[in-house]
């Protein structure tokens, strides 16, 4: 099937929590998924897994042909790292958790760039630490690292940082400059980083550097978590990978408790080997598509006055849509009840993203198109406050 042809009603029928939580003439908005048909090649080989009763459990890492496979494809985009140092988890969160509790000093604060996914916050809990929180700066046309920030998250006492890079929700793709000055910072505070790269594949035109690729001393303080799930839409399946640059990492991922590291789906290694061999081409196309679908909703923003409630993303295919001139109390619930359209509230990813909303931009064009004139007709009764863009996100 291609890219153009797949329906709502098509998402409808996978019966999944995208389209199946909110009534018909609500405008779904929220969950990370991609309203796109699978690439054939993901589809053809878990058919072929399925018809073959693939429901044991899955291969070790150390006995599987993916670790390699992974191996070459992070090599490509700039992480040398040996197979075995590629290991595999059922998801992002756990491998975060685990992080967390096994690769810092017990007890201590956990730094996130904010705003970010709001798992990641999750994450922090079930590990059962205090996160400090580091906004980014929001400017007319960019977002930027708060160095000062970030340092003070450290020099207080936080033990890691959580770096999501693209970023989820803005869609900004961190500069070769700022991880630099990341891993400065973390190894004068002796700082563990942990970085989400998940969203990589889906840009823009955007370059992106690999966190542990900017130095040795990256790579030796830095865990790297990633999967296909985001760029190949395939969540469910149940694969994700956690990167060790540092090979004494390895050494104590083996010691960490089976039950900790355990879920991952035979099913998802069979789509994640496909994606690598063959899905290519499909997500060329899918890019391709998501960024007609990001033009078209900065057009249609622009052209019902709202062209600057959103600097386009570089790299994801979600929207970050700042709302804080209107005044409402609970942006996401306003344009529920006045627009049908249902988006994620910015709360959920920080202090920093009160005001704002999330959207999901890889649906079909003429629903987001839709969503977006009914938002506009809902907001267009509202007073607004301007307020100056040059401020920090937690500054209203």
């Amino acid at each position: 099937m291609k890219i153009t042809d797949w329906t709502i009603e098509d998402s409808r029928a996978r019966g999944c929590k995208r389209w199946g939580v909110y009534p018909e003439h609500m405008a779904d908005l929220t969950v990370a998924e991609m309203d796109l048909p699978v690439a054939e090649p993901i589809l053809d080989a878990v058919q072929r897994a399925v018809g073959n009763q693939a429901f044991g459990y899955p291969i070790p890492d150390g006995n599987s042909a993916l670790p390699d496979l992974c191996s070459r494809w992070l090599a490509g985009q700039g992480v040398p790292v040996p197979p075995g140092q590629v290991r595999l988890i059922s998801d992002i969160i756990k491998g975060l958790t685990n992080a967390i509790r096994y690769f810092t000093v017990p007890g201590t604060p956990v730094a996130v760039i904010t705003p970010t996914y709001s798992r990641f916050l999750d994450a922090v809990v079930a590990a059962e630490r205090v996160t400090y929180q580091v906004p980014m700066t929001k400017f007319a046309d960019r977002y930027e690292l708060d160095l000062d920030a970030l340092e003070s998250a450290l020099k207080n006492g936080a033990g890691s940082l959580i770096l999501c890079n693209p970023v989820n929700p803005t869609g900004h793709v961190f500069t070769v400059d700022e991880l630099s000055s990341i891993s400065a910072l973390a190894e004068r505070y002796r700082v563990r980083v942990f970085a989400d790269e998940v969203h990589a594949p889906i840009r823009y035109g955007r370059p992106f550097t690999p966190y542990s690729s900017v130095g040795p001393r990256a790579a030796e303080h830095s865990i790297t978590l990633t999967s296909v799930s985001k760029a190949w839409n395939t969540p469910g399946l149940r694969c994700a990978l956690i990167v060790f640059t540092n090979e004494a990492d390895n050494r104590t991922w083996d010691r960490i408790p089976r039950a900790a590291k355990g879920g991952i789906s035979p099913l998802g290694m069979v789509a994640t080997d496909a994606a690598l061999t063959g899905g290519g081409p499909w997500l060329e196309e899918a890019v391709e598509y998501l960024r007609g679908n990001r033009d078209a909703m900065i057009e249609a923003l622009d052209v019902n006055g709202l062209g600057h409630i959103m600097i386009p993303a570089d790299a994801t295919y979600l929207g970050w849509w700042d709302l804080r001139e209107f005044g409402l109390a609970d942006p996401a619930g306003f344009l529920r009840e006045e627009a049908s359209v249902a988006t994620t509230p910015g709360e959920e990813h920080g202090a920093a993203g009160a005001g704002f909303v999330r959207l999901n931009f890889a649906t079909p064009r003429d629903v987001l198109i839709d969503a977006v004139e009914r938002v506009a007709a809902a907001l267009r009764p509202r007073t607004s406050t301007v307020f100056d863009v040059g401020h920090d996100l937690t500054s209203r």
